[in-house]
């Protein structure tokens, strides 16, 4: 076949072609346009809403709310002072510039030369201390003298020693009535600490952080059990430890023989 009889079917199959492309192509481009594409819109800023109060008239009634923010303490609170090892309440006094008398009161306290380490005291303030005076002077009538303490050296003596004696034994053989009086008759204080007070047979009670001061002041030891205060400490014993004629010996902290006591 020549050239010329292909040429009609080539032009048919070329116009065949084009059409059907054509055809494609304007489905293709409708369909596009029939789908509508997402749309995304940006946010908008955020807007805070002015809170409105709420209406009393329907609220429960009010009750306790579910949480107290912790309270601070009072810094105008009363100074304390811990005791510490050797102090004595005349030191103590100087350091706070306040009189034996006023931290024995504030502390309820009626002997001097009992303090032990640790023991927390509470320091009267200079206002506390003024308005005590003050009410003194606005009601002198009222002011029981026999009741007043007996005047005590706020600073203990800065020269002189200790004389630390055993005075009498009470109640030898009774045990409920059995004690041991010590007594510092010197003119410094004395500090017990570690101190021992035996028998002849070997029995002996360990003294704690006890402060005699001196000028005749004491303490008792007790046979029995009880409680330790400013002027009495307890041994322990179940029975009796004194006899006429058995020797009582006061050891220091060292061990050196420091008094002795025969019970009459």
């Amino acid at each position: 076949m020549t050239f010329r009889r292909m040429l009609p079917f080539i032009l048919v199959n070329v116009l065949v072609s084009a059409t059907v492309v054509l055809a494609i192509l304007w489905w293709w481009d409708g369909r596009v346009e029939d789908t509508p594409l997402p749309v995304v819109e940006a946010p908008d800023a955020a807007v805070i809403a002015p809170t409105e109060a709420p209406d009393s008239s329907n609220a429960p009634a009010a009750g306790p709310p579910a949480q107290q923010p912790a309270q601070e303490e009072d810094p105008s609170g009363p100074e304390t002072h811990i005791v510490g090892a050797g102090e004595t309440l005349g030191q103590i006094s100087v350091r706070y510039d306040v009189s034996m008398e006023q931290i024995m009161s504030a502390n309820g306290m009626s002997n001097p030369n009992y303090l032990f380490v640790g023991q927390e005291l509470i320091i009267p303030s200079l206002d506390t201390v003024e308005e005590g005076q003050e009410a003194s002077v606005a009601q002198p009538e009222e002011v029981d003298e026999t009741a007043l303490p007996t005047p005590i050296p706020t600073e203990p003596p800065a020269e002189g020693e200790a004389s630390v004696t055993i005075a009498e034994v009470i109640g030898p053989g009774d045990a409920p009535l059995e004690a041991v009086q010590i007594v510092n008759n010197g003119s410094s204080a004395a500090t017990l600490q570690d101190w021992k007070l035996a028998d002849q047979f070997g029995n002996f009670y360990t003294f704690g952080p006890i402060t005699l001061f001196g000028d005749g002041a004491g303490i008792l030891v007790h046979t029995t059990a009880g409680q330790n205060n400013g002027t009495d400490l307890f041994w322990g014993a179940e029975d009796s430890l004194w006899r006429s004629g058995d020797m009582v010996i006061l050891y220091d902290a060292a061990g050196a023989v420091q008094a002795e006591f025969q019970v009459p």
